[in-house]
């Protein structure tokens, strides 16, 4: 695992937050490359570590290098396990974000992250098919002692508020602690990581100041339930 080093970052441990679900669909890769970015728009050091062999964010990667464009963090692309297991051994960043796999084969993979990780933000799409894997990864979270949150994604903002009360009621129902922030499903995600730039630089949509501000506001939830766990 290529590990980032610069002096004016975290000298101790950086926080480790994986962003997974046993299913995929539900924008893991969205909301690392989202967080990561807006970790370094508010001039921390993130560090991106991609595990998830279907996943975007190395296509994206890849799109912002052949458009010679550099990623705002630092980024790898690691799913050895006993590489996964160094996590706790990087330093000069802040924050490490694991894009995990979405699938029960990756279980695996996920239980090394699980065992490194400070706490795990769990993308939920309100879907009846999503239910049984967000318990599940949940639930894994639970076995292990990790903190976690399920966060509503993808939210359709056309439909009116219905959609997302619908799913914060399943959730509360289910008795899994939930993010109050959300994220609305906005082409301006997708249209930006086909250029090869995160959210927080893409300007070519109307709808693009509203998807960050969508991001931002998960960042700073997280940061204040990742304080409340170092406090």
């Amino acid at each position: 695992m290529t590990q980032p080093t610069d002096p004016d970052a975290r000298a101790s441990d950086p926080w480790v937050v994986a962003v997974a679900n046993q299913k995929g669909g539900v924008g893991k890769s969205l909301l690392s490359l989202g967080l990561a970015a807006v970790t370094a728009d508010a001039s921390g050091k993130a560090f991106l570590v991609d595990i998830d062999p279907q996943s975007t964010t190395a296509e994206v990667a890849d799109r912002a290098e052949r458009a010679g464009l550099a990623l705002p963090f630092d980024y790898t692309a690691d799913t050895d396990p006993t590489h996964l297991g160094k996590l706790r051994k990087v330093r000069g960043v802040d924050m490490i974000l694991v894009d995990c796999p979405g699938s029960l084969e990756g279980r695996d993979v996920l239980a090394a992250v699980l065992d490194q990780a400070d706490f795990v933000v769990i993308p939920y799409v309100h879907d009846p098919f999503y239910v049984t894997p967000t318990r599940r990864t949940a639930a894994m979270c639970a076995e292990r002692g990790v903190p976690y949150r399920v966060l509503i994604n993808r939210v359709d903002p056309r439909r009116g508020s219905g959609p997302l009360e619908d799913a914060q009621a399943v959730l509360d129902k289910l008795e899994l602690p939930r993010f109050r922030s959300f994220v609305r499903e906005y082409a301006a995600h997708s249209h930006a990581h086909v250029e090869g730039v995160m959210i927080t630089q893409y300007r070519g949509d109307r709808n693009a100041g509203n998807a960050r501000d969508d991001i931002r506001r998960v960042h700073t939830e997280l940061l204040m339930q990742l304080g409340q766990r170092g406090a």
